[in-house]
């Protein structure tokens, strides 16, 4: 995951010196993971000399169910963040691969487990290549002896800085045993998401995803995908619960994610998915995926935000 640090983030309504950003340690969302967050990236086209964001209104839509859900108030209107995150970009002049967020945090110094006021805000933007540079071949994965936590304990649909201790555990365990990465079980058993992904398997020809009632992250790629692997593959996404088993006997599989993007998984706790190697139906749906978020798709341009004042092409 290449990456560096970009001279400016966006913190309280003010683009400042990024080193210059500071939150207290005392306050409630360092004691109790009280924020919410959503990410997103932005994509360098060279032939078009532009830097498209991809799908930030809809990020943005999706912090602000976060926000209801947990009553964080945010302190923005959509418009004002969307502005704010263009100033902030053509600040740091950035014109390559870019990974993107902004952070919701209650910033009451001293504050109790329940407070919710103030508000803080950060909003970020750094030069970001692939999530899983190494393992762009595919991944080798085990699923996980955590389970994925259900609506009825953490809401796990929204992006809160609390979920991700779950995902940070899978994570970790597959890691020591050796593998990439890690698939959640929900509490009934079936199929959920990875560490942070979205999950598709393909089996027969049919793409299939868990429904958002699977105790997964309503997630804005998977909601891309829904929409062009019908174009690419001319068929339809089924989504439906799905079986561990369905994991050791599918043709492909692939996580998705605005960090992860579209990335094979080549075996599941060492079961080859399919034979072993990224099957011919993940990789169209991964050429289309990067042909749109790049500007070179005649689909869905209404998807990107041309930070410099340009139009896809």
């Amino acid at each position: 995951m290449e990456k560096t640090r970009a001279r400016f983030i966006f913190q309280n309504g003010e683009i400042i010196p990024f080193g210059e950003a500071k939150v207290h340690p005392l306050n409630t969302a360092m004691k109790y993971a009280s924020s919410i967050y959503d990410a997103w990236r932005g994509y360098w086209n060279p032939e078009h000399g532009e830097l498209y964001l991809f799908r930030l209104r809809e990020h943005l839509e999706r912090l602000g169910q976060s926000a209801k859900i947990v009553q964080i108030q945010c302190p923005y209107s959509i418009e004002e963040m969307l502005n704010s995150h263009l100033a902030l970009i053509r600040a740091n002049e950035l014109r390559e691969d870019i990974h993107c967020r902004i952070i919701l945090y209650v910033d009451a110094l001293d504050g109790g487990l329940y407070s919710n006021t103030p508000i803080g805000a950060v909003m970020a933007a750094s030069p970001m290549g692939r999530y899983f540079k190494e393992e762009s071949q595919g991944l080798h994965c085990s699923v996980s002896s955590w389970r994925r936590i259900s609506d009825e304990d953490m809401p796990p649909r929204i992006k809160a800085a609390a979920n991700y201790h779950n995902s940070r555990l899978a994570g970790l365990e597959a890691k020591q045993n050796g593998y990439d990465d890690a698939v959640l079980l929900d509490r009934n058993g079936k199929v959920a998401e990875g560490p942070g992904y979205t999950l598709f398997l393909i089996r027969n020809g049919i793409p299939m995803t868990p429904s958002v009632t699977s105790g997964i992250l309503e997630g804005v790629t998977r909601d891309t995908l829904l929409a062009l692997i019908p174009e690419v593959l001319s068929r339809k996404v089924v989504e439906r619960e799905i079986d561990r088993t369905e994991l050791y006997v599918a043709d492909e599989a692939f996580f998705c994610g605005s960090g992860a993007e579209i990335t094979p998984i080549i075996s599941i706790d060492r079961r080859p998915v399919g034979n072993g190697s990224p099957g011919p139906l993940t990789k169209a749906i991964r050429d289309a995926y990067f042909a749109l978020v790049r500007g070179n798709r005649k689909t869905h341009r209404e998807w990107l935000l041309p930070v410099y004042g340009g139009a896809p092409k």
